[in-house]
């Protein structure tokens, strides 16, 4: 399994138009996300030998990417590539990528957000897992990572950015990005949200039919 949570963490402050938003970037490495990511795929995959593939940060930023056209880029061709760089390292049956994505607001992957006006303000831990076959490559399953149904009630209610997220109060934004890993309640809620959804979205992905002669 490949994951990608990162120790990346977004503090996105929101303008009244888009242009005006601000967006900073702090390293919350000292949270392990990773590891806990693999943890939670190792749980919902018994009796199925798991193995982490490494990479380095530079791997990370180009291996496996191709040149593509911007006005017609695509993230998964980013994530099938990198699966393809990484691949001959450690040869596996299937190939299981978690990593960060956008939700149906403005937010993206894990961080806090801050609307205008006295707005709320949200933390959020939004994941997407992909399955792909470890021979062709080819796109297999994929899901977000939810903590309840997906459905039109639990969207309205719970799934509101898209994604896992919940309502702070507003004295949580941190002043100086560089505070957010020294938060144990932020700290606290991304892991939470990571493990409910992870455990939640995780063990339908993994069941596989049953082959014929188990039939």
């Amino acid at each position: 399994m490949i994951p990608i949570a990162g120790d990346l963490f977004m503090v996105e402050k929101f303008g009244p138009l888009k242009f005006l938003d601000k967006y900073t970037r702090t390293s919350v490495a000292a949270w392990a996300l990773d590891d806990l990511v693999v943890s939670r795929v190792r749980a919902a995959a018994p009796g199925i030998a798991v193995r982490r593939i490494p990479y380095t940060l530079e791997e990370l930023r180009s291996g496996g990417r191709q040149k593509q056209n911007p006005w017609f880029y695509r993230a998964e061709a980013d994530v099938k590539g990198f699966v393809q760089f990484l691949a001959p390292k450690i040869r596996c049956d299937r190939y299981l990528v978690v990593h960060r994505h956008g939700g149906t607001q403005r937010e993206y992957g894990i961080g806090i957000s801050q609307y205008p006006y006295g707005g709320p303000v949200h933390l959020f831990a939004m994941m997407l897992i992909r399955i792909y076959d470890g021979r062709t490559f080819e796109l297999v399953k994929e899901a977000p990572a939810l903590m309840t149904e997906d459905t039109y009630i639990e969207r309205m209610t719970h799934n509101f950015l898209g994604g896992p997220s919940m309502q702070l109060d507003p004295a949580m934004f941190p002043e100086k990005p560089a505070e957010v890993v020294n938060n144990t309640v932020l700290r606290d809620g991304v892991r939470t949200m990571l493990i409910k959804s992870l455990d939640k979205t995780l063990p339908a992905l993994l069941q596989r039919p049953p082959s014929p002669s188990s039939r």
